[in-house]
């Protein structure tokens, strides 16, 4: 699944790579403002920890997190933003970042290297292929999502 491809929000049934009912997740409406993304990372650290995820990959996520949520908050015309989360008992994370302000898809850019922005989606895409995960945004652009498994197949 590429970057450019859509996910469904909220709808568990319709999730690209979750499989099973979630057996942990949060739900979380913060303001649309940079000093809330502090906490989003703070939430998604908890929720990691209540997952079992590997110290290394909880920091992966934490930065997936903070990317997305910033992207929200730069981007984004609403006053607050959604965080979601779940994980599967088949050891599958996703977790979504709602802006509530429908958008041409966002894409990946790729910037020069003096440029002080504009690596948030290109972190998030790489961070990803490197979990052999998948991530995209909701057809309207308003929902970033991203799922992966917290163990890479044949471990």
């Amino acid at each position: 699944m590429s970057p450019r491809d859509t996910g469904s929000t909220v709808l568990l049934a319709a999730v690209p790579h979750l499989v099973g009912e979630p057996t942990a997740s949060f739900d979380l409406a913060i303001p649309a403002k940079p000093s809330s993304v502090h906490t989003a990372r703070q939430v998604a650290r908890a929720w990691s920890r209540h997952c079992q995820v590997p110290d290394p990959l909880a920091d992966t996520v934490q930065i997936l997190v903070s990317e997305l949520c910033t992207n929200a908050v730069l981007h984004g015309q609403h006053d607050l933003i959604s965080v979601r989360g779940w994980c599967s008992p088949s050891a599958e994370i996703r977790f979504e970042v709602d802006d509530h302000s429908p958008a041409p898809l966002p894409a990946v850019q790729h910037p020069d290297v003096g440029a002080e922005s504009g690596r948030g989606l290109l972190l998030v895409d790489v961070l990803v292929a490197e979990l052999g995960g998948a991530w995209g945004f909701t057809a309207d652009g308003a929902c970033a999502w991203c799922c992966f498994a917290l163990k890479p197949e044949g471990q």
